[in-house]
């Protein structure tokens, strides 16, 4: 049991982080005993996205057009920073902090070392809303036009724009390819990261959203059936479904164990990899 709304979820080398997008706090979960420990962590209006740099929390606060960021050894926010309208996904590329503002169709570019925004936003497409790193460039699901925005973070510029299936969310990456959940579709798209190309489509469940990947296989949330399909990356074929707790929206992989966010009955399910 966690807060209200559990949304994001994140690990950072210790423990388990969940953002509460009705509370807006975090809950701090400790998976060796599975227990929420500590009070729970008020951030922004509106938690969503939620990434760890190596150091720091990263917190993207929807309403208040904000990212916080937690200390984890003392489990406190130390620093508040302006972004764009309606900061939504959030990810680390082994140097900067990059948030996409679902409002505006901008990712903003964070610095961690001073938690100071960067340069000029970048544009995107329409509506921005899950972002990953490939080890190269940067990732970004646009959920109102379709599309996936490249980004080569050495310049800031977008490089390629990708058509996928409608309604493009979640997106992670399992050291080969992009894999992007489409909630209208119930699919997920394959990207080749070398030609950025889509080169599969696979059907699971209801309201795909969340996706992780675990160093074997694919585990994605179906927001609307309460369930984890799980993906061979070696086939592209779901070997198996599993069913978790009410509205499953985010997961994350913590070496160990796969854990999902249940969004309308407030918990948080802990599944072991297949």
């Amino acid at each position: 049991n966690v807060g209200d709304g559990p949304y994001g979820i994140a690990f950072d080398g210790t423990n388990i982080y969940v953002t509460n997008y009705v509370d807006d706090t975090v809950s701090v979960i400790d998976p060796t005993t599975n227990t929420v420990v500590g009070s729970p962590i008020t951030v922004g209006t509106e938690p969503y996205g939620i990434a760890f740099d190596g150091t720091n929390i990263y917190v993207t606060n929807f309403v208040d057009d904000t990212v916080s960021v937690i200390d984890p050894t003392t489990n406190t926010v130390t620093a508040t920073i302006n972004v764009g309208n309606g900061p939504w996904g959030i990810a680390f590329d082994g140097t900067n902090i990059y948030v996409t503002n679902n409002n505006d169709d901008t990712v903003s570019v964070i610095d961690p070392n001073t938690n100071t925004v960067v340069g000029s936003p970048i544009t995107v497409g329409d509506g921005p809303a899950g972002i990953a790193f490939d080890g190269t460039n940067i990732y970004v699901t646009n959920s109102l036009d379709d599309t996936v925005s490249v980004i080569d973070p050495t310049t800031n510029t977008v490089t390629a724009t990708i058509n996928v299936g409608t309604e493009p969310d979640g997106i992670a990456f399992d050291g080969t390819n992009i894999y992007v959940t489409n909630y209208t579709d119930d699919t997920v798209s394959v990207i080749d990261p070398n030609t950025n190309t889509v080169t599969a489509t696979i059907n699971v469940g209801d309201g795909p959203y969340g996706i992780a990947f675990d160093g074997t296989n694919i585990y994605v949330t179906n927001s609307v059936d309460d369930t984890v399909s799980v993906i061979d990356p070696n086939t592209n074929t779901v070997t198996a479904t599993i069913n978790v707790g009410n509205g499953p929206w985010g997961i994350a992989f913590d070496g160990t164990n796969i854990y999902v966010t249940n969004f309308q009955d407030d918990t948080v399910t802990k599944l072991l990899p297949r």
